[in-house]
């Protein structure tokens, strides 16, 4: 299925003027006479979807997937290159990261704009419904994508229409309206026109069916606190999947160590095979075939046995954060012992998170550092465990200059390793943006935090999750109750998918602050870098965000937990990142003045 889009974007590449794209950042080439005809319309709405897919930092899908490292449950590499500045309030209007997205989501919106100006002009060449399945996936397009810009930069310039070389000054638009525009644009009767789901064998995920429209829509709306919208648009698109989508069934046998016969994985959901999965609803596409389409984010997320670059993985604060299979935490649980600290532990923590003693692809994998070699069970042979000695280790999971004691499990997949070993950096693994797991979410949220929100459901959509990864069922009934899970749920559940960054600055404390002010400021720790079983003994609060007090142990010695990085929060200004240095400078509607607080 990856392979039949590629003839359309080189048709539309021939076809489009890339002049006014060299105009940086509002930019879109200038319509001329393109589309003119539904194929190339068709191409068009194809590229505006892989536009997507060149939104990459060194090593990164950016930023799907890594922008949870920088937050409160996942760390990255100390040093490297500009991550830090992201966790440590030291963001500048020129840090290419932050600047990078926002060019990316005007790129796109050029795209877009190059098909939907000339769209109307074309209508008699071809159906009524084509011409509105067109318009209906272009729009969500758009509102993904502004959404995705209100959430990391607030108010930004709203462009409906290809620009030129005098047409580029727009000032900001405050995000309240940006996003009543976006939702006004993906209109219920327009929506109506999508089928329920793009035929499979064809398309896979990587077009917006009608199902997952309206759980863009219920997101959207969920993101900013319209919680009677979101639980109305989630509860169509849930009635939309019924039969179409479903939870993914996942292996949850518990693997003690390296030297028992197995190990865990949910590549069926997270690797190659979650391509073809009921549970995935939209995907950015990637292929090897097609120029410069290719990420590096298996390399990045893989053990340096594997010659991975171990960059990033959960920090011990959501290591903490895993229920015991009691559904209690570690600090409640009678089953918890902190000296077998992975036993009778929520199943995710070991199908999402990579702890030592256990295997990845085969392979043993511990931190240790009086573990020189470890056994590769592929060959079954012992090889150099690059993670801690030769060349390099000290960027390891648990090295001086490493991540933080842990590796992210989420997207390995046995597939990859071979190339890995091989010294290939590049794979094409899909990027799922929207899966049936976060609508039942998404619906369990609007339903707590609405007036008159229907609890049971919500109850039951937590439950459903739960119990795919054999968790017992939450009994509560009480609204702060229902809301805790649902937090805990978010949080494990699509960890390493890139929604924490926002959870945290949507979700309020019981006094009233941010979770991200609150988690945001102070130490990020790790394990001890001589491989000593950590003692600390967490809090864990309501929202499940987890802090600790060194001077609170298990075994009553002192705290051996070791100081990864500090983080530091500034409120009223990392809120959001800042508006590009380019921007500021050449769009005379903005200015410094215009800015965002704080930078």
């Amino acid at each position: 299925m990856k392979r039949i889009i590629l003839p359309l974007i080189a048709l539309l590449l021939a076809c489009s003027c890339e002049k006014a794209l060299e105009r940086y950042p509002l930019n879109g080439p200038s319509t001329g006479t393109f589309p003119a005809s539904e194929e190339e319309a068709l191409a068009g709405v194809l590229v505006s979807y892989k536009n997507l897919s060149n939104s990459k930092q060194q090593y990164s899908s950016w930023p799907w997937r890594f922008v949870d490292n920088l937050t409160d449950i996942g760390t990255t590499r100390i040093g490297l290159s500009n991550w830090n500045l992201f966790v440590t309030s030291t963001l500048t209007q020129t840090t290419s990261a932050a600047t990078a997205l926002y060019s990316r989501i005007y790129r796109t919106a050029g795209r877009i704009h190059l098909v939907l100006d000339n769209l109307d002009n074309i209508k008699d060449k071809m159906s009524e419904q084509t011409y509105l399945q067109f318009k209906a996936e272009l729009l969500c397009l758009r509102a993904y994508i502004y959404d995705m810009g209100c959430q990391y930069y607030g108010d930004i310039p709203f462009i409906d229409h290809c620009l030129s070389l005098d047409d580029y000054a727009y000032p900001r638009m405050p995000k309240e309206q940006v996003i009543d525009r976006i939702l006004e644009d993906m209109d219920d009767a327009l929506l109506e026109a999508l089928p329920v789901r793009w035929e499979k064998a064809t398309w896979g995920t990587c077009r917006l069916g009608r199902a997952a429209a309206y759980t863009l829509k219920a997101r959207i709306c969920l993101n900013w606190g319209r919680f009677a919208d979101a639980a109305k648009y989630s509860r169509k698109a849930m009635e939309l999947s019924e039969g179409v989508y479903k939870l993914e069934t996942l292996d949850c046998t518990y693997y003690p160590n390296a030297a028992t016969e197995g190990e865990p994985s949910a590549s069926n959901l997270h690797g190659f095979k979650g391509e073809t999965s009921d549970e995935w609803m939209w995907a950015i596409q990637f292929d090897r075939l097609a120029a410069s389409n290719v990420h590096s984010m298996i390399y990045t997320y893989s053990s340096r046995v594997a010659n991975g670059a171990a960059g990033c993985g959960p920090s011990q604060a959501l290591m903490d954060t895993f229920q015991c299979t009691d559904g209690l935490s570690i600090i409640e649980s009678p089953l918890y012992n902190w000296q077998d600290p992975w036993n009778h532990r929520d199943p995710r923590l070991d199908l999402y998170c990579l702890r030592s003693d256990t295997r990845i692809n085969n392979v043993q994998y511990s931190t240790s550092p009086s573990d020189k070699q470890v056994r590769d069970y592929n060959i079954d042979a012992m090889v150099n465990n690059n993670d801690v000695n030769g060349n390099k280790s000290e960027y390891g999971p648990n090295g001086t200059k490493g991540p933080g004691g842990y590796l992210w499990r989420k997207y390995a997949d046995k597939t990859y390793y071979g190339e890995t070993l091989t010294a290939s950096y590049e794979d094409e693994l899909d990027v799922c943006i929207m899966r049936y797991a976060e609508l039942l979410l998404i619906d369990a949220e609007a339903n707590i935090e609405m007036d008159g929100g229907d609890l049971k459901r919500a109850q039951n959509d937590i439950n459903q999750v739960r119990s795919r990864v054999k968790m017992p069922k939450i009994t509560t009934m009480d609204r702060a109750g229902l809301r805790s899970a649902l937090r805990y749920e978010r949080t494990v559940e699509l960890c390493a998918e890139g929604f924490r960054w926002f959870d945290i600055r949507r979700w309020k404390t019981a006094n009233g602050i941010t979770l991200a002010e609150k988690v945001m400021n102070g130490p990020q720790y790790a394990p001890a870098f001589n491989g000593a079983r950590p003692n600390a003994k967490p809090t864990i609060d309501e929202s499940w965000t987890v802090s600790y007090n060194t001077s609170d142990t298990w075994d009553g010695k002192a705290f051996n937990l070791r100081v990864l990085l500090n983080m530091y929060y500034q409120t009223g200004k990392d809120e959001l990142w800042p508006l590009p240095d380019a921007e500021i400078r050449t769009n005379t509607a903005i200015g410094q003045e215009n800015q965002n607080p704080g930078y």
